[in-house]
């Protein structure tokens, strides 16, 4: 028993590290065989079902990004299963309710009417989610993009979005939760992007120069967001 269970989470390692390598390179179908693979093997505990569930949050946010609307339904009905059952085993798991809302708010990414009835939804799931446990990363990061991403006018702040974004990154450090985490490299990504959002173009580079030090080989912000962030600057100059 103790071998199987010490391959089980071998395997889940790796899968973790693959998926941060297809992060890293940009190589969104590495990320879908890796996914699809770990999906093939059978989640028994409640933190390998969200491990899956961050993989489809990744996955679904690149598919909305990218207008793939049918492929992301398909994904979000998948997430939205597995979610479902993660909610009867552990009802006060804040992380779940935090996917709940994430997911609720790709279905208004993939079609904007649906903000009015669905965007109170999502924000009630993230709101509990908070509620449970205020220093959740996943609910922090959610409740930041919701801030960051919502007119002003309609209760949006690029401030208090940022903090939320640097809460979720301390903590990440903190508990020692960055080794092969692409979720780590993504909200300090989001760090930079909300940071230039605000004409914080110094604290940008140096987030950027951190990402950087931390991960020289993470092409989105190497080849792309960090030589755009040095143009503007000097354009500014």
């Amino acid at each position: 028993m103790f071998l199987a269970f010490s391959l089980q989470a071998y395997a889940q390692a790796s899968y973790k590290e693959q998926i941060y390598n297809a992060y890293v390179h940009g190589n969104m179908a590495a990320w879908a065989r890796t996914m699809n693979a770990f999906e093939n093997q059978k989640q028994v505990t409640v933190n390998e079902k969200l491990e899956l569930i961050s993989y489809y949050y990744g996955y679904t946010a690149y598919l909305v990004g990218t207008k793939k609307a049918d492929l992301a339904y398909k994904n979000i009905a998948k997430a939205e299963k597995i979610i479902h059952e993660v909610q009867h085993e552990a009802p006060k798991n804040a992380t779940v309710y935090a996917f709940k809302g994430s997911f609720i708010g790709f279905r208004i990414g993939l079609s904007k009417f649906k903000a009015m009835y669905l965007g109170p939804e999502s924000n009630r799931n993230t709101s509990y989610s908070l509620a449970l446990d205020k220093n959740n990363i996943q609910g922090n990061v959610d409740k930041a993009n919701t801030l960051f991403h919502t007119p002003s006018l309609f209760g949006g702040d690029k401030e208090k979005s940022l903090q939320g974004y640097l809460k979720a990154v301390k903590l990440m450090e903190l508990h020692k939760m960055t080794t092969n985490n692409w979720f780590y490299l993504n909200v300090l990504t989001l760090v930079a992007k909300n940071q230039i959002a605000l004409e914080q173009y110094s604290a940008a580079k140096s987030t950027y120069e951190k990402i950087l030090l931390f991960e020289p080989d993470y092409e989105w912000v190497k080849i792309k967001l960090f030589p755009e962030l040095l143009q503007k600057i000097k354009d500014n100059d």
